[in-house]
């Protein structure tokens, strides 16, 4: 949301005073997703600030509820009707899946594949092939994306490329749902899976 906001003093004291009640609506009714873009925490949270705005404007202290009992409801109905949005555009969304012998699917059907050595020894060269051409067209994030997805295919696990990068494992984590949002929406790459 693109939303500006001009809050009042007494209005940016009842957000800043109220920020944890963004953070117990996001635990006690949200389902972070980090597979689906927006669902991440850090989206979902920011989401929930806004909400907590609105809350603090249209807020009328006239003997009714209590600002965090009402912040609270605006804040999950907010965040509700987003995630709503969210779901809805990622069924539009093509699904990359990448199976334990490094085979990619597209919207879970599975591209033909027969398991024996050297068909799964082609399906690795060609995923690390796809993934190595598609990641010139990438950078930040969703670049390390991709070289997280390569070192996973070839069989390191999460931490140990945490440990390469020197980072925390859910910085890892976080790096292929980037690569993974990118290439769902990347038409050349989808068309080469084909």
């Amino acid at each position: 949301m693109s939303t500006a906001f001009h809050l009042d003093k007494n209005q940016q004291d009842l957000v800043a005073r109220n920020l944890a009640v963004v953070h117990w609506v996001i635990h006690d009714y949200i389902h972070v997703n980090p597979v689906i873009p927006g669902l991440e925490h850090e989206d979902l949270f920011q989401e929930g600030c806004v909400w907590l705005c609105k809350a603090a404007i249209t807020y009328c202290d006239n003997g009714g509820a209590q600002f965090p009992t009402y912040a609270k409801r605006v804040v999950r109905n907010g965040l509700f009707s987003y995630c709503s949005k969210v779901c809805e555009k990622s069924k539009k969304r093509s699904r990359l899946i990448i199976g334990e012998h490094g085979e990619l699917a597209v919207d879970g059907e599975m591209l033909p594949f027969e398991v024996d050595d050297f068909d799964t020894q082609m399906s690795l060269v060609e995923t690390l092939s796809l993934l190595e051409d598609s990641k010139q067209d990438y950078d930040g994030v969703a670049r390390l994306g991709m070289e997280a997805l390569t070192l996973k295919i070839k069989g390191m696990c999460v931490t140990d490329i945490a440990k390469l990068y020197q980072v925390p494992p859910s910085h890892v984590g976080a790096w292929i749902s980037r690569a993974t949002s990118k290439l769902r929406s990347d038409s050349r790459f989808l068309k080469s899976l084909l």
